[in-house]
């Protein structure tokens, strides 16, 4: 319900196995009063300090007619590596005609979106490539992943709203792909020059073969499934309500910083000022 904290389906059942045993060891005990504090905990929705400062940045940006914008040649590769990417990891799950979503505006009265990565009948999908393997995050805790479990629960709104879609939940889903031959050349000369040598020098041609055979993860690693990792997402009503109530938040404070910019000098001009 709105306002009430909301545990997971897992979490859920979990209590529920813990409620009906008869004896419970002080860890089961220990966690089915953790789970009952978060059932039972009535949270004031608030927006976090991040969401404040993303909304000041659009505000200022929307104030000055100002937005970044860019293509070259590095996303023009990056896009055909995420085409390549969705196909092997949809392979890999089953679904061999996966593809890139092609781009689609879309909108409703709280959301708004130029598309997902891809989905099928159930399930919508934020695929995040990366070139770093500490940035398939393996060994971290699912909940330390959620930073995109609220675009997946967009997502899903949106699909279902306007599309007449079936989504029941989603994942975001990490996998460590080869960089570009330009990014890896890049990475080259970083290293290069870092190695005590100068920009303007010519990098060794066994050097920057020792480079690219360090990036080729593929080659090294051609099973897709030791290159990734799947944090799945759960997307309930009430998280529906949540996005409503939060975008409500984000709406009025937007709306409130007008007033601040305003006066963002006041008492202060005079202080300066040669009369």
């Amino acid at each position: 319900m709105p306002g009430a904290a909301i545990l997971t389906a897992a979490q859920q059942r979990d209590l529920e196995t813990l409620l009906t045993k008869d004896k419970r060891t002080d860890k089961q005990e220990q966690t089915m009063q953790e789970l009952i504090a978060k059932r039972d905990t009535i949270l004031v929705p608030q927006l976090s300090k991040g969401a404040k400062t993303f909304i000041e940045d659009e505000y200022i940006k929307d104030r000055f007619g100002f937005k970044k914008t860019f293509t070259n040649i590095y996303t023009e590769k990056g896009n055909f590596l995420e085409q390549r990417s969705i196909r092997e990891v949809g392979q890999y799950l089953g679904y061999k005609f996966a593809t890139k979503a092609p781009e689609k505006f879309m909108r409703n009265d709280y959301l708004k979106t130029r598309g997902y990565d891809w989905k099928v009948k159930r399930f919508v999908f934020d695929q995040k490539n990366v070139w770093d393997p500490t940035g398939l995050k393996l060994l971290q805790e699912e909940s330390e992943l959620a930073l995109y479990e609220w675009q997946i629960r967009g997502y899903k709104m949106l699909i279902n709203e306007l599309e007449g879609g079936n989504i029941e939940s989603g994942a975001v889903i990490r996998v460590l792909m080869n960089p570009t031959e330009e990014q890896v050349l890049k990475q080259a000369r970083i290293m290069f020059v870092n190695d005590g040598n100068d920009w303007a020098d010519s990098m060794p041609t066994e050097f920057v073969q020792e480079v690219q055979n360090m990036f080729d993860f593929e080659a090294k690693f051609p099973d897709i499934a030791d290159r990734m990792r799947i944090y799945p997402v759960e997307c309930l009503p009430e998280h529906e309500q949540l996005i409503r109530i939060y975008v409500g938040l984000a709406q009025e404070y937007y709306e409130s910083l007008a007033e601040r910019v305003e006066h963002v000098n006041d008492g202060k001009v005079s202080m300066f000022r040669n009369f």
